[in-house]
């Protein structure tokens, strides 16, 4: 009971706009984790491959 009286207490003295950029932040992270093994996978791939950028 106390904790969620401490968590409102909290949530009550944060600002509306710092309550949207804690969701905000989250979904930024999580995306930044997923795409990093994604452009891991390809510079393996590419070198596996031997691509290079000709120009």
């Amino acid at each position: 009971m106390l904790k969620k009286l401490m968590i409102c207490c909290v949530l009550s003295c944060l600002g509306g706009c710092t309550l949207l950029s804690i969701p905000v932040a989250v979904v930024d992270t999580a995306a930044g984790i997923v795409k990093l093994p994604i452009t891991a996978v390809d510079s393996v791939i590419d070198a596996v491959n031997g691509d290079e950028d000709e120009e």
